[in-house]
Formats: structure tokens, sequence, C-alpha cells
């Protein structure tokens, strides 16, 4: 299949159990971003950027709270809800789509073991960046103004392969139960002679993602565009509730790239993947 094929199976199976899905996303994101919104509305406008540096003295230091509620969300909620969705996406393409609790199963099991794989690969693009960083300085110790730009270029060059060369690694691990290097490993290989596929699906996936949210984002940003309660959760309401419709949308995209890929090398066993699916009932 081309990339417009793939997209559009991932549309036709979104659009299945669009409705479960999103509202999954909003209890797993949208609900800690409002929670937020009430306690920070600094930090729910400003992001996590406003804990660290210097503020003006008049700027109050982040509420506690909200830094635990946003730790919690980026290290537990997030992978969790990844997890959901993927086992949820992948289901439905090998038996009738899952129902009310069974969405959720047992999935809490695989939640270290995604955020590890999370972690590994934040240490490489880390790792990528450190080495720049070094053989840059040790060629030419004064060049530090430049070093910012060079810097960026060549991480964001990397990310560029990276990102759709790994962009099915969530499927990977609950699809095939892999784990931490080998889960990483597993879709290396899977995007191997096909990375232009697997860009043009996650670059088709994101524009899709853009056009749905930028409209109410622009309109929620001019009417809501304070750094108070009053402002912020209206504006997190609306943004939480775009990201549950194109949260679920991408997974259900990128699980159509990952099953074509998988078709591509011969590797799509349907007995398989429901056996691993199998151990988060």
């Amino acid at each position: 299949m081309g990339v417009g094929t793939i997209v559009g199976a991932g549309f036709r199976l979104w659009a299945e159990s669009w409705f479960r899905w999103g509202v999954i996303a909003f209890a797993f994101s949208g609900l800690t971003a409002i929670l937020i919104a009430f306690v920070d509305p600094l930090t729910s406008t400003y992001g996590a950027d406003y804990w660290f540096g210097e503020r003006p003295f008049y700027t109050p230091d982040p509420n506690p709270l909200a830094v635990v509620i946003s730790l919690v969300g980026g290290l537990f909620l997030g992978p969790w809800e990844a997890l959901v969705l993927t086992r949820a996406a992948l289901h439905s393409t090998v038996e009738e789509p899952l129902k009310t609790r069974a969405t959720l199963g047992r999935t809490i099991r695989g939640v270290h073991s995604l955020l590890w794989i999370f972690v590994l690969l934040v240490l490489v693009v880390g790792v990528i960046g450190f080495l720049v960083g070094v053989f840059t300085t040790a060629a030419d110790p004064s060049a530090d103004d430049a070093l910012g730009g060079i810097l960026a270029i060549v991480l964001v060059g990397s990310l560029l392969w990276i990102v759709p060369r790994l962009a099915t690694l969530s499927h990977v691990f609950v699809g095939e139960d892999r784990r931490g290097t080998k889960a990483i490993g597993g879709a290396w290989r899977l995007s191997k002679g096909a990375w232009g596929t697997s860009a043009g699906t996650v670059l088709l996936a994101v524009l899709i993602g853009i056009a749905i949210a930028v409209i109410p984002s622009l309109i929620t940003s001019q009417m809501f565009a304070g750094a108070q309660v009053g402002d912020a959760v209206p504006r997190t309401i609306v943004q939480s509730i775009t990201a549950a419709v194109v949260t679920p949308l991408g997974t259900a995209i990128v699980t159509g790239l990952y099953l074509e890929l998988r078709a591509r090398k011969g590797m799509l066993d349907q007995q398989a993947m429901q056996a691993n699916l199998a151990r988060f009932d």
C-alpha cells in the first residue's frame, strides 16, 4: 500500500471506535491538563519551561502540585495511554473492537516497559547531542557561537531520520512483546528499506493533526489569551478535546503503517499477534 492508502486504512480503523478511544485519551491526558490549569495557570500557559530560569519578581514559583501532576502525566499516564490505544487499535485489526473496561484490560503491567523504551530513546538523542558538542569544541575551541547552530542542525537531521524509522515502536512492543533495545531494534529492522513510506505516513498524520487542531487552537488563543484560571481552563478544555481526536487517529494511522511494514517483511502472523495481545486481557 502507498502512503495515501495506509492513512485511509487508519481513518477507517479510527472511525470504528473514535468515541471510545477519544474518551480514553481525554481521561488520561485531558483531565490532568485541566487540573493543572486549575491549580497553576502559569504552568498550563507556558509549560514546563516556566519552572526553570529566572522569572520576573512578581511571578510566583511553580505550584508543587502542578509539578507533581505533570510528572505523573508524563512518566506514567502518557506511556499508559499510548499502550492502551495501541493495543486497542491492533486488537481491532484481528478481532472485534474492544468494548468498555476490556479496552483498559491489564495494560498497566506494560507501562514500565514502554517507559523504559522511551527513556532509552531520549538517552540516544542525548548522546548524539553530547558527541556533536564534544567534537565541535575539540575541533575549534573558539567555535562556541556556532556550536548551538551546528548542534541544532545535527539533532534535527537525526530526528528526521530516526522518527520515521521508529514510528512503530509502541506497536512492536505491544504486538510482538519485544522490550527495551529489542523493541527498538525490531522497529528499526521493520522500517529498513521503507523510510520513505514511514516518513510520508508520519508527515501526513502530523499535517492532519495540525489541520484538526489549529483552528480551535487559534480561536481559543485569541479568546482566552491570559494566564489566569478563567482563561487557562477553557483554553485547556478545548485543546484537550482536540487532542482526544488527534491522538487516537494518529495511533490508528501508525497501526496501518505497522501492518503494512510487517506484510512487506512477510511477518504478518495474526495468531501470534493475538497471543501477544492476550497478555493484557
